[in-house]
């Protein structure tokens, strides 16, 4: 496959969906509960305590989550979930196949729908013009969707029950603005996203018609390298305009640097502009929410040198989201065995750090990549309805390298090529 024609051709049809593409913006309301760990673990509240949770998570030969877990406890409440769902005008009111889409780390919903150079990067465009519907949203504690405690309370299980949560409302037709009930539903995941999506399909498989895991393998060994080399810092410390709790008078005098900085198309302080581009408004998160420290760690965690824009990366950075030490001691909680039963697709970038250790290819068994171990953990999945592919020239962050919209259409190839196309 020739990924440069591809890039092309899936960039003309972007243009396409774009132009018939509709989306709705809300925040939906889900009532869940799940069983999550409880941690005699104190918050972070400084670097110095963020750099030494980190520390000791990452130590070899130790399991940081499992010294610290005394017992477990039921949460459970009524969360918002800010939710992005976008279809074809061309094809409304026709029952096509939805994507429900999970953003990892450091992303939020937005990782699906990259604005930048046009949403020439956009997963949603691409899925859209193979005749897909798709819901993006942000998982719990990060962008528009509910904050919590950062410890015992915004969790990976926690948040499966919100995907779960508005994977029954799709299914039932009672998802808020959309008059449609969706019989055919693939979870696609990044990263964290992709472990959610694998969760979920364990505990609840006969809920999904299909998976697409993206940034993804179930090999912890290198999950160290993205934990030290994010130079994780406290989210209000480190971006204090975006996370923290700053005096208004401060906020408008930082906001107006900013515009003056961008005017000069200088570099702009991270802590200045949220998603859009706009300025900020503090979301005063508690302690315990880190984001990784700069732009080089951003890059070393996410995007594969000499095969990515640096502007994206730039604005990767400045719009960067953060993860709660919760997550982080739940990020491991993954079932070796999966009951679900139908396709199953792993797509991950060679040069993926935290599940590849920077080379998919190089694994030392009979297995043609690392990823490719993943279908040992799936005895109920024939082996036609499984694959391991490995995109070239490209990084953990996979949607945000060059030849992203070749990986794009390998996904919905393989969808159709199994019953789960439009």
């Amino acid at each position: 496959m020739h990924y440069s024609s591809t890039a092309v051709v899936l960039a003309a049809l972007s243009a396409v969906a774009a132009s018939e593409k509709t989306c709705l913006n809300q925040t939906v309301p889900v009532t869940i509960s799940a069983r999550n760990g409880n941690f005699s673990l104190a918050a972070p509240t400084n670097n110095i305590d963020a750099a030494a949770f980190v520390q000791n998570l990452s130590r070899q030969g130790q399991n940081y989550s499992s010294a610290v877990l005394n017992g477990y406890n039921t949460v459970s409440g009524t969360y918002n979930i800010s939710t992005q769902f976008c279809y074809d005008n061309a094809r409304s009111g026709v029952n096509v196949p939805l994507q429900i889409l999970t953003h990892g780390i450091g992303f939020d919903k937005t990782y699906w729908d990259l604005p930048y150079n046009n949403y020439n990067y956009s997963y949603v465009n691409a899925a859209l013009a193979a005749g897909y519907s798709t819901l993006s949203y942000d998982r719990l504690g990060i962008g528009n969707s509910s904050h919590g405690d950062a410890v015992n309370e915004i969790q990976s299980f926690l948040e499966v029950a919100a995907l779960r949560a508005l994977t029954t409302q799709l299914r039932s037709g009672s998802f808020p603005g959309v008059a449609q009930k969706f019989s055919k539903i693939i979870h696609a995941g990044h990263s964290f996203g992709s472990i959610q999506s694998y969760t979920f399909a364990n505990l609840y498989p006969d809920e999904t018609d299909g998976l697409v895991l993206t940034g993804f393998s179930l090999n912890a060994t290198y999950n160290a390298f993205f934990l030290a080399g994010g130079n994780f810092q406290l989210a209000s410390l480190n971006a204090p305009l975006r996370f923290g709790s700053a005096a208004a008078g401060d906020v408008q005098k930082l906001q107006l640097a900013s515009a003056y900085l961008q005017a000069l198309d200088l570099d702009v302080d991270v802590g200045l502009l949220s998603s859009d581009g706009a300025a900020a408004t503090p979301q005063d998160l508690p302690a315990g929410y880190l984001v990784t420290g700069d732009a080089s760690a951003n890059q070393y965690n996410f995007f594969l040198p000499g095969f990515f824009d640096a502007g994206l990366l730039a604005q990767s950075e400045r719009t960067k989201m953060p993860v709660t030490v919760g997550e982080l001691l739940t990020l491991g909680s993954v079932s070796p065995v999966n009951a679900f039963k139908g396709p199953v697709l792993v797509i991950t970038g060679s040069g993926d750090l935290p599940f590849c250790g920077g080379d998919c290819l190089t694994t030392g068994t009979k297995y043609p990549s690392i990823p490719a171990t993943v279908a040992l953990s799936f005895p109920n999945v024939a082996p036609e309805n499984f694959t391991a592919y490995i995109q070239p020239n490209a990084g953990h962050g996979l949607n945000a390298h060059y030849n992203a919209t070749g990986a794009y259409r390998y996904v919905s190839e393989w969808l159709k090529d199994r019953g789960l196309g439009a």
